[in-house]
């Protein structure tokens, strides 16, 4: 599950170099930051409770469980949060890429992104 939350992460975050002359705000990040740090703290705490298991604590598997209530919560924060801002993302995104169309002359770096 780590592997795969890091993979979505640095998609979005690789995605977002490609267009971020269309992106002026650098908040549209966020929810990918947060996916890939849950997905290092998820990697480090599975490994955690795989000791836990291991050893038989029932303290080590009390905070195993603890800890991944915490980390669904955050995930959760994080859906919530690119659900409730994806429409000001949107406006944004269509208000930048109308006028980096209208600046197009095929010289400057906003046209190069046009290009691509």
């Amino acid at each position: 599950a780590a592997a795969g939350l890091s993979y979505v992460g640095g998609y979005v975050i690789n995605t977002y170099k490609s267009y971020d002359n269309f992106l002026q705000d650098k908040y549209a990040l966020l929810p990918a930051v947060i996916i890939i740090c849950v997905a290092v703290v998820m990697f480090i705490i599975g490994l955690i409770g795989c000791c836990a298991t291991f050893r038989e604590s029932r303290v080590g598997l009390g905070l195993f469980l603890a800890i991944i209530l915490v980390i669904f919560i955050a995930e959760v924060s994080a859906f919530v949060l690119g659900f409730v801002y994806r429409e000001k993302v949107k406006t944004d995104v269509q208000g930048t890429m109308h006028s980096v169309f209208e600046k197009y002359d095929g010289k400057n770096p906003e046209s190069t992104v046009v290009d691509y």
